[in-house]
């Protein structure tokens, strides 16, 4: 729909991301760099923030799941939409069987250094992890 809407208007289309998984998980950061892939790949000229554990949760969200959006985006952007497409089957494997049983996550306050407003180590590990991960799908990330 993104992409009919983006080749036969001049609308500006957005989305928003509300990933099942809490923070400092692979599941998070997996299901919104999909979701980024696919918007991009899609046409879609606004994608406007995270909120993890579906937004419902208190201090539930932080900035590292903005970052895998923006990161993810901006590696997407310009690529065949059949290999993005590829990518997104791959991707989609590896957590929907998991929607059920997502992973909750921590809290922003277990995810970062509060007076710094820095992620924890243990946060930059799974990230760094799951951008590993879409390096070796083929997604070019910095």
């Amino acid at each position: 729909m993104a992409a009919a809407i983006d080749h036969n208007t001049d609308l500006l289309i957005a989305n928003q991301y509300y990933p099942i998984s809490g923070p400092c998980t692979e599941m998070c950061l997996t299901e919104i760099a999909t979701q980024a892939m696919l918007d991009t790949a899609s046409g879609r000229e606004l994608v406007s923030g995270c909120a993890s554990a579906k937004g419902v949760l208190e201090d539930c969200t932080t900035g590292m799941e903005a970052r895998m959006l923006g990161e993810v985006a901006s590696a997407t952007a310009g690529m065949d939409v059949s290999e993005v497409n590829d990518m997104l089957q791959r991707l989609l494997r590896r957590y929907e069987r998991r929607f059920l049983t997502a992973p909750a996550g921590r809290t922003f306050q277990e995810c970062y250094n509060v007076r710094r407003v820095t992620p924890t180590k243990e946060y930059l590990k799974v990230y760094e992890t799951v951008v590993e991960m879409l390096r070796k799908q083929g997604l070019d990330m910095p």
